[in-house]
């Protein structure tokens, strides 16, 4: 996420709204990640059935950077 924080706001209506925006993008950002986690929790479920250790490590991996960046 990339947001540019040298902008001169010229009323309290432009920041609040700017505020406002950025609160419902990362709420947006942190449910699209949960929706991610719940596939992957599926996807390395349905490997472990299989015994496939390449996709288990694969959706594995990509859970626990959801994780730390949840977390951290």
């Amino acid at each position: 996420m990339k947001h540019n924080t040298n902008i001169k706001y010229h009323t309290v209506e432009s920041f609040v709204s700017t505020i406002n925006d950025l609160g419902i993008e990362l709420i947006i950002d942190e449910s699209l990640r949960n929706v991610r986690k719940d596939e992957l929790e599926s996807l390395i479920d349905r490997a472990l059935e299989r015994k496939n250790e390449e996709d288990f490590n694969r959706y594995t991996n990509e859970y626990k950077k959801l994780e730390a960046f949840l977390v951290g």
